[in-house]
């Protein structure tokens, strides 16, 4: 009889475990699905002067949300192109290993750091670095995170909202004559820059622009990731005649941003759109 006892106990044990892996498999899979019906995503890298394609970019959703993230590496031979691997990969790797619904400005700087000495360790000192700006949508909340000359921007209402500042000389110049740091002479001076002023891959790095509250999507909105090579080759204006275009499918709209960008001759750029499709107002 004992023997009997002990030979259900561990049934039940078993069962309970089938019955704990098969909840757990059904709730990501419903997560996933969330997910993937709430978001509709579309990337592109356009090829323009530069003979090295520096830029690379990755999105994979998640039971912890959809994360985005494009890079824009910068250095001399190689440096730069391994350097926007590495980051986007070392983001996407830990967003899925350890991404969280809850501590998500302490997961963008563990993930940025990492990405900064990952790169450190991979690439000759000083030869290398990136640009990065990274997103992850939860329900209807987007948050973000970014380091250099990269830019986060919203779709709504036929306007496009410029959300990242950016690090290039010239905007961190901008602000310090805002607030009244620097003055007049010396901001007219600094706009002129091109220079970049912080990325990641330096031993000084610490400047992450995180977003400080989240940003509420509404049905429809289109967020939009590009580095310099886009917006920088295709002119605000004409990006709002495009997304605004309501006859042209997601897919389509990025087709055309592509085409001016490369029409324009640029340097080699990538761009994200990312239509927020949930019920949600």
């Amino acid at each position: 009889m004992q023997n009997i006892n002990e030979y259900t106990k561990i049934l039940i044990i078993i069962l309970l475990a089938i019955i704990l892996i098969i909840l757990i498999i059904a709730r990501d899979f419903i997560l996933k699905r969330i997910n993937k019906n709430d978001l509709e995503i579309v990337k592109d890298i356009v090829i323009g002067r530069e003979e090295i394609q520096e830029d690379f970019l990755d999105s994979v959703a998640s039971p912890c949300g959809t994360l985005a993230v494009l890079a824009d590496g910068l250095g001399k031979n190689e440096a730069g192109r391994l350097s926007g691997i590495i980051a986007v990969k070392t983001i996407k790797n830990m967003f899925l290993e350890e991404g969280s619904r809850e501590k998500i400005k302490y997961f963008f700087k563990k993930a940025f750091n990492k990405v900064n000495l990952e790169i450190i360790k991979r690439v000759e000192k000083d030869k290398g670095g990136a640009s990065v700006l990274s997103v992850i949508v939860i329900d209807n909340f987007l948050y973000y995170a970014s380091v250099g000359n990269v830019m986060l921007s919203v779709f709504r209402k036929d306007e496009l909202t410029k959300i990242t500042e950016g690090h290039s000389i010239s905007e961190v110049a901008k602000n310090a004559y805002y607030e009244g740091k620097i003055g007049r002479q010396e901001a007219l001076y600094a706009l002129k820059e091109k220079k970049l002023l912080h990325y990641i891959g330096e031993e000084s790095f610490k400047d992450i622009e995180v977003y400080k509250k989240p940003i509420r999507l509404k049905k429809n909105d289109i967020i939009v990731l590009m580095t310099k090579g886009i917006y920088e080759g295709v002119r605000w204006i004409e990006l709002e005649e495009i997304l605004s275009k309501t006859k042209l499918t997601l897919e389509e709209k990025l087709d055309e941003i592509i085409e001016v960008a490369y029409n324009n001759n640029i340097c080699n750029g990538s761009i994200i759109l990312m239509r927020y499709l949930g019920n949600k107002k």
